[in-house]
């Protein structure tokens, strides 16, 4: 196997290759790893992706079923029925963005891709040559081949992004200048605080591509991982506050109350009594296994962490003023839409006092 691939990479490939020209179509075949021009592709079939990562998807397949496919991007062009983005979920890390995505694999009509690979590896090659052209298409395409559409009830398509990925906004933008971005951030040292309990990779240096993200040249001592965290959360939390008008913003402390009374509506999306009774059972668990979830620390754990974070506040209190600013400006336009109704009924009942008794005689007579 290609030496140039990472671990993570290997243990998404296997050694069972099919010919390309074998096959009728790629129908069930999803791309996973990109190198220069070449995309490696594994077997999926009809199985729905339902774990908390696309990673935990494709490496929990059955060993006697795992396939694999090599190709060139031409390949990308063989796929038609495909769904269109309905949104991306940008975010912090650790802010709830994984119970999200795991709450929507509950509902039939949605496909969710949480955190694809083949997204983090496209966009490596994409920040190491920016100047080329086609970028845009590839995207475009790359998602296409993720939102393949298996089973007909399927309408919907959730794509969660890594974190490093708010740097790529732009790149998503120009090639889907009409799909929503959601933004899901939570205070910045509760944020540092679980990784401190689990470091992801994004904060420890080395591991996520340095061309992903555009942190500051502080220099650290070796081992300095909080400061480092900072840095990493500066970055991801400035480049929101950048590219602000382009975010829905959602805070963890919505959740998961808004996903139903909220969320859903804003995309159209109906619930029967069933699914919405199993999200709310799943949002009484940990996003990223089956243990009962029993509440977040009081907030003076999160003390020690307050002032690693003060560089990161202002960012995070833009946002939350942004968001607020919207809620604020929502709450109008339906308290003034209301006095509106109220207004024309009672013009309605002044002018037309008797038009109730007319429908009733014409329902008598009827």
């Amino acid at each position: 196997m290609n030496e140039d691939f990472s671990a993570n990479e290997r243990a998404l490939l296997c050694n069972q290759d099919v010919p390309f020209e074998q096959l009728e179509s790629l129908s069930g075949w999803y791309p996973v790893v990109a190198r220069n021009d070449q995309l490696w592709w594994r077997f999926v079939g009809e199985r729905r992706f339902t774990e908390p990562f696309f990673y935990d998807s494709i490496t929990g397949i059955d060993h006697a079923q795992k396939r694999c496919l090599h190709t060139s991007f031409q390949a990308l062009d063989g796929f038609e029925d495909t769904l269109a983005p309905t949104a991306f979920i940008f975010h912090t890390s650790r802010c709830g963005s994984t119970l999200l995505s795991q709450l929507l694999t509950f509902l039939s009509s949605c496909v969710v891709m949480s955190e694809p690979t083949i997204i983090d590896s496209y966009l490596s090659l994409y920040h190491a040559q920016p100047e080329q052209s086609g970028a845009e298409k590839a995207l475009r395409q790359l998602i296409g081949a993720l939102g393949q559409r298996r089973f007909t009830e399927e309408r919907h398509f959730f794509i969660k992004l890594d974190s490093w990925h708010i740097k790529s906004l732009p790149l998503f933008r120009k090639a889907f200048p009409d799909t929503p971005f959601i933004f899901m951030y939570r205070k910045p040292e509760e944020v540092l605080a679980s990784h401190q309990r689990q470091r992801g990779p994004q904060m420890v240096p080395g591991l996520v591509d340095s061309a992903l993200m555009e942190l500051d040249s502080e220099p650290l001592e070796p081992g300095e991982l909080d400061k480092y965290s900072v840095k990493v959360l500066r970055h991801f939390f400035k480049a929101a506050c950048d590219q602000a008008e382009e975010l829905i913003l959602l805070n963890y402390n919505q959740l998961p109350q808004i996903i139903w009374t909220d969320l859903l509506d804003l995309f159209s999306i109906a619930l029967s009594p069933a699914e919405l009774e199993a999200m709310k059972n799943r949002s009484g668990l940990h996003s990223k296994n089956t243990a009962k979830f029993t509440g977040d620390p009081e907030p003076a754990a999160y003390d020690a962490n307050v002032e690693l974070c003060a560089t990161v506040y202002p960012y995070y209190e833009k946002l939350e003023r942004l968001r607020l600013d919207h809620l604020y400006n929502q709450a109008c336009k339906s308290a003034n839409a209301v006095k509106s109704i109220n207004a024309s009924a009672k013009s309605s009942n002044r002018t037309d006092g008797n038009s109730g008794n007319c429908c009733k005689r014409g329902s008598s007579s009827g």
